[in-house]
């Protein structure tokens, strides 16, 4: 297992500097499409190549999973980030806080789905899933979002308490969204959709994801969230796995 997550792991970073890198040198895309979105997806592709004896199936679509569960992942992220947004507005905007807002929103918006499918495959639809035969759901949430955060190095450079409190934030997605797609065989569909509308409730405040107190409020609400989540389901997520060779 541990080799399976290395080498997954060095595959997605090749493939972010690779695809971030052909986008810079060529500017054939506007900066507003994240290529790089895809990296993960295509180290997906390539773990079901390369470890094809396993026999991993990415569950792109479960048609048995219910409207409700597609509801229920579009209305929680917005529903939270309201609660995030409503929160924000009371705390003082930072002068000096670097803008994250985009020259072409319609581009954002329209590329949106695409990128959050392209991690998707990779984070839920191979890493979690895989990781989910042998972690308890608790310790697999956390480890991928332990692995999914650094790859939103455009937050680096806000300081090391943004880091922290977009890490805690990552870890908390990872743990509601474990919640809504584990018992779907991780249906990519459903968690890229999750995702989705992470992304385009986060334009309320797009402005301000870099603020320090903003980012820190984003994070503990999201970590409520996942607390309670967590303690709700016990079962889920504290069962030990039987390891099977």
């Amino acid at each position: 297992m541990i080799i399976r997550v290395a080498v997954f792991y060095g595959l997605t970073w090749f493939f972010l500097i690779l695809l971030g890198g052909v986008q810079q040198e060529t500017g054939l895309l506007p900066t507003e499409i994240g290529l790089a979105q895809w990296a993960t997806g295509i180290a997906a592709l390539l773990m079901l190549l390369i470890f094809r004896r396993d026999g991993h199936k990415i569950a792109f679509f479960t048609p048995e999973t219910s409207m409700r569960r597609y509801l229920l992942v579009v209305l929680i992220p917005i529903g939270l980030n309201l609660i995030v947004a409503g929160i924000g507005r009371f705390i003082p905007q930072e002068a000096a806080a670097p803008l994250a807002l985009y020259d072409s929103l319609w581009l954002v918006i329209l590329w949106a789905p695409l990128g959050a499918l392209g991690e998707e495959i990779g984070w839920r639809g191979y890493l979690h899933k895989k990781l989910d035969t042998r972690l308890r759901g608790l310790y697999s949430s956390i480890l991928v979002g332990v692995l999914w955060f650094p790859i939103h190095v455009q937050f680096f450079a806000a300081g090391p308490f943004v880091v922290f409190f977009l890490a805690l934030l990552i870890v908390s997605y990872s743990i509601v969204m474990y919640t809504l797609v584990q018992d779907t065989g991780f249906n990519v569909l459903l968690a890229t959709v999750f995702h989705l509308a992470i992304n385009l409730s986060n334009l309320l405040y797009l402005d301000r994801l870099y603020e320090t107190w903003f980012m820190m409020v984003n994070a503990l609400v999201w970590l409520a969230a996942a607390t309670v989540l967590v303690l709700a389901k016990r079962e889920l997520f504290l069962r030990v796995k039987e390891v099977s060779r």
